[in-house]
């Protein structure tokens, strides 16, 4: 998992003694996974299953297979303590959950600043205050059928033709949604801008193949299980990856997404 975008930054947490006999977890479920063993969890989907070990896709594009005794259902809700970090080369600070729409969640910070951050971001120790524990039924999330409020959306970072991914946390009375992109970053954008996500099987996507400096890869999305996707690239290489490591260029009928080489400079919303 990469430095800047996940665990491996992290230090280590408390030991977690496993659950016993816990039943394996299926195929497209969200988790909360003990990383490395460390005692923290981070968010995650299952891609693969073989017997009771379970591949997952964190949050950052990382993979990890672990027992079932690791995984923990998502079910992280209002006062749970967290620990959260501001920017991938932050450090993580303590913090309380105070609301959660999706992939975005609000926290009140140990200094007192409250502010909006996504999954990617936040981490919990296995003995923290109200964390999620197994056997506990998966948190009810918000899919909006429309842009709304707890909507995934893809949104045309700063009119520049290439579309990230972010949550809705609220609409102003003159139109404007405010997003909160899985990097952490938020901010309000005009409704010509943005769209209901919906990558799929075919999709073309740039995946950030490594993070400083930026390398995008093209490819083309060949499965998709949760915000986890399996991309064929056009290097040659097929790889699993997740939605905070993916952007997507804007389709122009004077320039063929199949001519778009994945090149371009232009920045993401952490840039």
């Amino acid at each position: 998992m990469s430095h800047q975008g996940g665990p491996s930054s992290g230090g280590d947490g408390a030991r977690v003694v496993p659950e016993e006999n816990q039943e394996p977890v299926d195929v497209g479920t969200r988790v909360w996974a003990n990383y490395h063993d460390t005692g923290f969890f981070f968010h995650g989907v299952v891609v693969e299953r073989r017997e009771d070990e379970h591949r997952v896709i964190y949050g950052d594009g990382a993979s990890e297979w672990l027992p079932a005794a690791a995984l923990r259902p998502d079910a992280l809700g209002e006062e749970a303590r967290v620990h959260v970090r501001p920017s991938y080369e932050g450090e993580f600070l303590e913090a309380t959950v105070l609301r959660r729409l999706g992939d975005a969640i609000y926290v009140h910070s140990a200094s007192g600043q409250e502010r909006w951050t996504a999954l990617p971001h936040v981490r919990f120790a296995g003995g923290d205050r109200r964390v999620p524990v197994a056997g506990e039924p998966p948190a009810e999330l918000p899919r909006p059928e429309a842009v709304d409020v707890g909507a995934r959306v893809l949104v045309n970072y700063a009119h520049q033709g290439l579309r990230f991914v972010g949550t809705v946390t609220a609409v102003a009375e003159d139109g404007r949604y405010h997003v909160v992109y899985l990097d952490g970053e938020s901010g309000w954008v005009a409704a010509r801008d943005i769209e209901l996500e919906a990558v799929g099987e075919g999709t073309i996507v740039h995946v950030r193949r490594t993070w400083e400096p930026a390398e995008w890869v093209r490819g083309r999305v060949a499965q998709r299980v949760g915000s986890a996707l399996r991309v064929e690239l056009d290097d040659g290489g097929v790889a699993w990856t997740s939605l905070l490591r993916i952007r997507l260029p804007e389709p122009s009928p004077a320039a063929p997404a199949a001519a778009d080489d994945g090149a371009s400079e232009a920045t993401t919303p952490a840039e």
